[in-house]
């Protein structure tokens, strides 16, 4: 019997998951639950591990305390728990494989990799609004931020792929389905990071740095959850080919998920 695959996209905002039966998503939000009369809405998660109660996505964020992380690495508890719940809403009842990503300027720190592995494999007990269960994370595959998410809709010639985050924006190209490194990687900056979340001057800070290496005259691909938002700036500015993605919000997840699966049956 197959393992379940599932893909998990833990981003800064938003907690993107595919299985084999679809995709859904969560607010990237944890807090440490408070007692309280309250109201019970129907996206609310509670989570006890480890002895620990919290507050995940919606319920976080308007009941809770969440704190907003300053660190770049994935290697911490809020990572784990995202994933945690979004294996549990995948209705895994014993054992499966989860893909994830890193950035791609943190893609090739070994301590990175094997932190993240470290965190998340293994068993693990959790209750979600009153519903334990126990399962297996038997292992961990690692995938490139943004890159992955041509595996998802492959394209011939020279696709080149921007993936504007909340604290940085990853950028990839590829040739006749081949990954180029020196033309691919990550600016310190994101939607967070941008005076009012402008769309305009995202497009111009992005454009200063691709514009080293891409040509005004090819296609660029956005991906991420305001991929919309940038295409008029980015064509605007220089970029006349740019275009948001089909999914944009699940670019990043659907590409983990066909990565997994090429390398369950490679």
């Amino acid at each position: 019997m197959d393992i379940p695959l599932i893909a998990v996209d833990a981003g800064r905002h938003g907690t993107k998951v595919k299985n084999a039966r679809g995709m859904f998503c969560f607010p990237s939000s944890v807090s440490k639950a408070i007692e309280g009369h309250r109201e019970h809405l129907e996206n609310d998660l509670e989570v006890r591990y480890n002895g620990k109660d919290y507050f995940v996505g919606e319920l976080a964020q308007r009941e809770g305390y969440p704190q907003r992380l300053m660190t770049e690495s994935k290697v911490h508890d809020q990572t784990l728990l995202e994933v945690l719940v979004a294996v549990f809403r995948s209705e895994v009842m014993d054992r499966c494989r989860v893909m994830t990503g890193l950035p791609i300027n943190l893609y090739t720190d070994e301590r990175e990799r094997a932190g993240l592995k470290r965190l998340l494999e293994g068993e693990h007990e959790v209750t979600v609004n009153g519903v334990h269960r126990r399962f297996t994370i038997e292992k961990v595959g690692l995938a490139l931020e943004c890159a992955s998410s041509y595996f998802a809709a492959p394209e011939s010639g020279t696709v080149r792929i921007v993936d504007p985050g909340a604290r940085t924006t990853n950028y990839a190209t590829f040739k006749d389905g081949i990954y180029i490194g020196k033309e691919s990687g990550t600016i310190p900056l994101g939607w967070d990071s941008v005076r009012g979340a402008d769309p305009d001057l995202m497009a111009g800070q992005i454009a200063s740095e691709i514009g080293k290496s891409w040509s005004p005259s090819n296609r660029v691909k956005i991906i991420g959850g305001k991929a919309e938002e940038l295409e008029e700036p980015l064509k605007r500015i220089g970029f006349g080919f740019a275009y948001a993605a089909e999914r944009p919000l699940y670019a990043n997840v659907e590409g983990f998920y066909e990565v997994g699966r090429s390398l369950t049956h490679a």
